[in-house]
């Protein structure tokens, strides 16, 4: 019921930009909807009651060190794209201030 009205409620903040955007957007707002809520309305309408241990366990601690690993990548690799910029930039500030001095000197 409260998926229900919450697809309501998206439907009418989006009756404008359907009108600008034609039914393209439409469509792919629907699918998205479908995809995304459809595995959740599954789950909420069945209970099957678990017993014993869970057979299927994945270890958290390979997933945990990948993503820490990737975090630290993307960050290294952002310090060195920064740092570049700020190289680029100190060159060009340095021929501008040669350029300013040898004006001046004229």
């Amino acid at each position: 019921m409260k998926t229900i009205h919450l697809m309501r409620r998206a439907l009418a903040a989006l009756r404008g930009l359907v009108t600008r955007r034609g039914l393209a957007t439409l469509a792919t707002l629907a699918t998205l909807a479908t995809l995304i809520l459809s595995p959740a309305l599954a789950f909420a309408q069945e209970f099957v009651k678990v017993e014993g241990k869970v057979a299927d366990e994945v270890p958290a601690g390979p997933f945990v060190a990948i993503a820490y690993g990737f975090i630290w990548i993307a960050i290294l690799a952002y310090v060195v794209y920064i740092g570049r910029g700020v190289g680029r930039v100190r060159g060009e500030l340095e021929e501008v201030r040669r350029k300013l001095d040898a004006a001046g000197k004229r």
